[in-house]
């Protein structure tokens, strides 16, 4: 008994070590993400608060004058390295880091419109010997929808969304409640050698000018 006690012990004491070594970590993270975020939005937003709302994750209060943009946040996930078991998972489906900026419109959308964006890649299971004989054929990007009928209306969100294809999103969400506008992208988006950090709050605008459309 005595020394599964002892088993149990160490085993405790070094999953603390772990959770408060990787908290640490996490928390150097969101100074670097802090400081990114105040060169993506420079002269356009400012940080008034930041909230952890856990181990791996927090929120920062912005303000955002003259953009259209009321109680504007930006939701930042880490990895989950704090605790190992959820840290493999989200390795194992390759989930990745990610940032999400929800805001009021000064109109709020008529609508309720969701896009999630996906990528695949497929290939055929035997290659020709012959590389030479290999045909690559690119598609373009198209829309699954659950509507049954297709408004024109949405052309002007969706020529948007194919514009800012640096940032890469994730989706973008449309709301009559609060919030009504919400937009995920990679946290890598930020990046100094990505081009979306500079011009992501003008993409995040005429992406939430979408919303004045009428579907």
């Amino acid at each position: 008994m005595a020394s599964i006690a002892l088993e149990f012990a160490a085993a405790a004491a070094l999953t603390l070590l772990w959770y408060l070594l990787f908290q640490r970590l996490n928390r150097r993270k969101a100074i670097a993400v802090l400081q990114r975020l105040r060169n993506a939005f420079a002269g356009d937003a400012q940080i008034i608060g930041v909230n952890w709302t856990g181990a791996s994750h927090f929120s920062v209060r912005l303000r955002v004058p003259s953009s259209g943009f009321q109680q504007a946040r930006v939701s930042v996930h880490l990895r989950p390295r704090e605790m190992p078991i959820r840290w493999l998972a989200a390795w194992f489906r390759k989930k990745q880091e990610t940032l999400t900026f929800d805001a009021d419109l000064d109109f709020p959308p008529a609508f309720n419109l969701e896009v999630h964006n996906h990528r695949w890649c497929g290939r055929t299971r035997k290659f020709p010997r012959n590389m030479r004989r290999l045909a690559l054929d690119h598609c373009g990007p198209f829309v699954l929808t659950t509507r049954n009928d297709w408004q024109r209306e949405i052309t002007a969100m969706m020529s948007a969304l194919v514009a800012s294809r640096d940032c890469d999103f994730v989706s973008v969400s449309f709301r009559r409640q609060s919030p009504h506008f919400s937009a995920t992208v990679p946290l890598n988006s930020l990046l100094p050698e990505s081009n979306c950090g500079s011009q992501m709050l003008d993409v995040l605008r005429e992406l939430a000018s979408c919303s004045q459309v009428r579907l």
